[in-house]
């Protein structure tokens, strides 16, 4: 009779401890290769959400969390890839214009991690084309909706942006 009366709150406390197969963190739904689908900015409380129009037009990137704590984001304007160098030579042919093209890569990595309750995402930047963000931690609200991942910087001032990715299928 003892036995029993011992496995009733071993069996009790086994099933809350346990999470269906269906629910899952969130910091393993970011896991994956996620692909840029718009960029859009909202100029105050009040307006809508509307694609961006500057240098953020169509910008086009992939963002990948790998399940243990790093990522990575690559990001540039539409078109990068057709851009034809008019240097020759190497680095030290590069002329304004190639620069300048250049300077519309956006990308950096580093270790990531996810606070589920407040749906914030920390990025601690370790290393990016922009050294003074070296360092820094790139804070973003989160919000996923199928296989949509939105990300919206943190910021108290307006305008404000989000980023939406979409989960990319990998062949396995």
């Amino acid at each position: 009779m003892k036995r029993k009366s011992l496995i009733v709150p071993y069996l009790i406390a086994l099933l809350f401890s346990c999470k269906p197969e269906s629910e899952i963190s969130d910091f393993e739904k970011f896991t994956g290769r996620w692909s840029l689908h718009i960029v859009e900015i909202q100029v105050d409380s009040l307006s809508t959400w509307e694609p961006r129009q500057d240098n953020y037009k169509n910008r086009r990137g992939f963002i990948i969390y790998d399940g243990q704590g790093g990522m990575g984001v690559h990001h540039v304007t539409e078109n990068y890839n057709e851009y034809q160098f008019e240097g020759k030579g190497g680095l030290d042919s590069l002329t304004f214009n190639d620069l300048r093209h250049l300077a519309d890569n956006f990308v950096y990595f580093g270790k990531y991690k996810v606070n589920d309750s407040l749906q914030v995402i920390e990025h601690h930047i370790e290393s990016a084309n922009f050294q003074n963000m070296w360092g820094n931690v790139a804070k973003r609200k989160y919000v996923f909706s199928g296989d949509t991942l939105i990300l919206n910087p943190m910021t108290e001032r307006y305008p404000k942006i989000r980023l939406k990715w979409m989960r990319l299928k990998d062949i396995e």
